[in-house]
């Protein structure tokens, strides 16, 4: 009898341990799922973006290190502009940026993977970043 309950303990600690798997989301439902706030890390700059179901972006950039991490010294630069899919392909169109220097006034990147909390996209410079859902 205690055999019998001990497996049943490890068996139902063991279940509790396992996550599901969640589905990805299907190429024709990127352009919905994506609307809301994300936070990723690109390169040496934390960013949060926001997709409005309308097509427009505001992302908010911020350098990281000691002095922006700790001290909160860092200047936060925000850009605006529009956003598209087209299969597998989302790219910005930028309108306006304040405190940031933009080199290009568009870019696009080629979505990865796409779960509903977590995006992950493929600059055309080949670097790859993960966001999470806010």
């Amino acid at each position: 009898m205690t055999r019998l309950c001990l497996f049943g303990l490890l068996f139902a600690c063991g279940l509790s341990a396992c996550s599901p798997d969640v589905a990805p989301v299907g190429n024709a439902e990127y352009a919905t799922k994506i609307v809301g706030d994300w936070q990723g890390t690109v390169g040496d700059t934390n960013e949060t973006i926001s997709f409005a179901a309308d097509g427009r972006f505001v992302s908010q950039v911020r350098p990281r290190g000691f002095i922006s991490n700790t001290l909160s010294q860092g200047v936060t630069g925000t850009i605006r502009g529009t956003w598209a899919i087209k299969g597998k392909s989302i790219t910005l169109n930028i309108s306006s940026a304040e405190d940031e220097r933009v080199l290009n006034r568009a870019t696009s990147s080629t979505i990865e993977t796409f779960k509903p909390d977590e995006l992950v996209v493929k600059s055309n410079t080949g670097d790859t970043s993960t966001f999470v859902r806010l």
